[in-house]
């Protein structure tokens, strides 16, 4: 029987574990580290709240890995300078957006379109009154952005998975699968979104190859990505665990948690070269002697609806159709040629069931 493993610390020079419940410190070195694992016939290891197979050691993911056993990691010192505020956060981030190629109003009102459903909704929280009061509802929607933003990057991955691996490819994802309803809240979508992209075989098949720079960049902890997730992750579970208190501290840890989401979310304007969105139903054209053409209703999930506002659109495809029912994420940022380029491969991938649009089973808009 294995021993009970924890990375309690790491320095620069060395890791200080504790082994059955004593405590021993190696040189900070991975093959040291792996030998004395092996050594004690263990599998897992432990650091801090993340339980991680050695298997997924290496020289690229070794610093990431240790940098979580600090759970009072500070901001990252690049970002502490320069603080995001109220009045800031959402021109910083347009003009991210704009670098990128994206459109932004000059309000820059409609940031969240860019980013899907999934993230945008919190963006748009953080704009209403109750998001701008200094409370800890204000830095929940922050850490549901960021929660929900990993969400939909592991939806992304696992669906490439699906579509574009063999069905021989080995995927461990039994916590995720059998999660339930009330362990949402608390699974760690980092954890998975790392496993998944480490298992994506050809990074040249990826859907969204810079999803897969972008974890190499948290691996890397490069423009301090990696401190700011971790930043991010560990303030999302203090505050799970009722240990945030709107103190006299806690309008600088406001400020702070805004500023390393927008950090966050600059890393991932790339999903403005994506659309996602829903397909209602398609119908069937066609007459004895011509081609067949399928007409797509399907809507757009991002940015605000309107409850009075017909939002589902129409566009027949001839000879060639998606899937009905279904939440499918297109490769580009215009939706007429996407749909029309279904053919080509690589131009969407479907991300049902793992996202479903409950409207499209109903007579609601």
């Amino acid at each position: 029987m294995s021993v009970q493993t924890i990375i309690k610390e790491a320095t620069e020079e060395v890791i200080r574990l504790e082994i059955g419940g004593e405590m021993r410190e190696i040189r900070r070195n991975l093959e040291d580290l792996l030998n004395l694992l092996k050594q004690l016939q263990v599998n897992y290891v432990q650091t801090a709240d993340k339980i991680i197979n050695i298997d997924r050691l290496n020289h690229a993911t070794l610093n990431f890995f240790l940098g979580q056993a600090d759970r009072n990691q500070a901001l990252p010192a690049a970002l502490a300078g320069d603080l995001s505020t109220d009045t800031t956060w959402f021109v910083n981030l347009g003009q991210e957006l704009l670098k990128g190629g994206a459109s932004v109003n000059s309000d820059y009102s409609d940031l969240s379109q860019h980013f899907g459903w999934l993230i945008g909704v919190f963006l748009n929280k953080l704009r209403t009154k109750p998001g701008m009061k200094p409370t800890l509802r204000r830095l929940s929607f922050m850490a549901e952005a960021y929660h929900s933003s990993l969400r939909y990057l592991c939806y992304i991955q696992l669906s490439t998975f699906l579509k574009y691996v063999s069905p021989d490819e080995k995927l461990d994802i039994t916590d995720f699968v059998g999660m339930n309803a009330a362990d949402e809240a608390r699974f760690d979508y980092l954890d998975l979104l790392l496993r998944l992209t480490d298992q994506l075989p050809v990074p040249g098949r990826a859907f969204m190859p810079k999803l897969g720079s972008l974890v190499t960049k948290i691996y890397k902890d490069e423009d301090s990505v990696g401190s700011t997730v971790s930043f991010l992750s560990n303030y999302r579970k203090a505050l799970l665990r009722g240990e945030v208190v709107e103190d006299h501290a806690f309008g600088k840890l406001l400020d702070e948690y805004l500023t390393a989401l927008v950090h966050w979310l600059c890393e991932l304007t790339f999903l403005a070269n994506y659309r996602l969105v829903s397909i209602k139903n398609i119908f069937i054209n066609y007459r004895l002697g011509s081609g067949k053409s399928f007409e797509h209703h399907y809507g757009q999930l991002h940015g605000f609806f309107e409850e009075k506002r017909e939002e589902i659109k129409i566009q027949r495809i001839s000879n060639k159709f998606t899937y009905n029912h279904s939440v499918l994420l297109f490769n580009g940022n215009d939706l007429e040629s996407c749909l029309k380029d279904i053919h080509k491969s690589n131009s969407y991938i479907s991300l049902s069931p793992l996202l479903i649009d409950q409207s499209v089973y109903s007579e609601k808009a």
